[in-house]
C-alpha cells in the first residue's frame, strides 16, 4: 500500500512540475484534429467511407471480434495496451516526434467516423452511444500515452542537443509509471465497458 501511495504521489508531482503542459497541449491538439476530421468528413463523404472500410478491416484482422460477433475483452485490452506502448516507445527516438503521427491519425479517424455516421443517415446519437461509454476511459488513456511519448521525445532531443546528463532515465521512469498506474487501469475499464456495456446500449437503437 505504501509503495502504491508513493508511486501515485510521484505521478502527481511529475504532472504538476513537468508533464502537465504537454498533456494539456496534446489534449487541445487532439480535439482540434478531431473537429478537423469531422468537417473534412462532412465535406468529402467518400473519404469517410474509405476510413470506415479500412477501420472495419483492421478490427476483424486483429481478432477482437469473435465468431459470434461479440468482443473478446482480452484481445481488445491487449490491442489497446500494445498501441499505447508503441506510442511510448516511439518517443525514445529523438527529433522526429513520431507519437504526433498517432495523435493525428486517431483524432482525424474519430472525427471522420462521426461525419460518416451523420452522412449515412444514422443518428449521431447512435455513434456517440457507441463511443462515449468506453471512450471516457479510452480516449484519456490514448491522449495520455501520446503526450507521454511526445514529452519523452522532447526530453531525449534536448539531452542530445545539449549533452545533458541525468535527464533521460528519470523521464523514462516517470513515463512508464504513468503508463502502468494510470493508462493501463483506464484501458482495462474501457475494454470491459466496450465489451459488456456498449452493446447493451446500442441495442436501444
Amino acid at each position: 500500500m505504501n509503495f502504491m501511495k508513493g508511486e501515485y504521489e510521484q505521478i502527481r508531482t511529475y504532472y504538476r512540475e513537468d508533464f502537465g503542459n504537454t498533456l494539456k497541449m496534446t489534449a487541445w491538439a487532439f480535439t482540434a484534429l478531431l473537429l478537423f476530421g469531422f468537417l473534412g468528413g462532412l465535406l468529402f463523404p467518400n473519404m469517410g467511407t474509405g476510413f470506415v472500410e479500412r477501420f472495419t478491416a483492421q478490427i476483424h484482422q486483429s481478432g477482437i471480434i469473435s465468431s459470434d460477433g461479440s468482443i473478446r475483452v482480452s484481445a481488445l485490452f491487449a490491442n489497446n495496451i500494445r498501441a499505447s506502448m508503441y506510442t511510448l516507445i516511439y518517443g525514445l527516438l529523438p527529433f522526429i516526434y513520431l507519437p504526433a503521427l498517432a495523435l493525428g491519425l486517431n483524432a482525424i479517424l474519430l472525427g471522420t467516423l462521426a461525419a460518416y455516421y451523420t452522412h449515412s443517415g444514422t443518428s449521431l446519437a447512435f455513434f456517440l452511444v457507441g463511443v462515449l461509454p468506453h471512450g471516457v476511459f479510452e480516449l484519456p488513456a490514448l491522449v495520455l500515452s501520446i503526450a507521454l511519448g511526445l514529452h519523452l521525445c522532447a526530453k531525449i532531443t534536448r539531452t542530445v542537443q545539449h549533452k545533458a546528463h541525468g535527464v533521460v532515465l528519470p523521464a523514462i521512469h516517470n513515463a512508464v509509471c504513468m503508463m502502468l498506474f494510470v493508462c493501463v487501469p483506464l484501458l482495462l475499464i474501457a475494454s470491459l465497458v466496450e465489451a459488456y456495456v456498449t452493446p447493451l446500449l446500442l441495442r436501444l437503437f
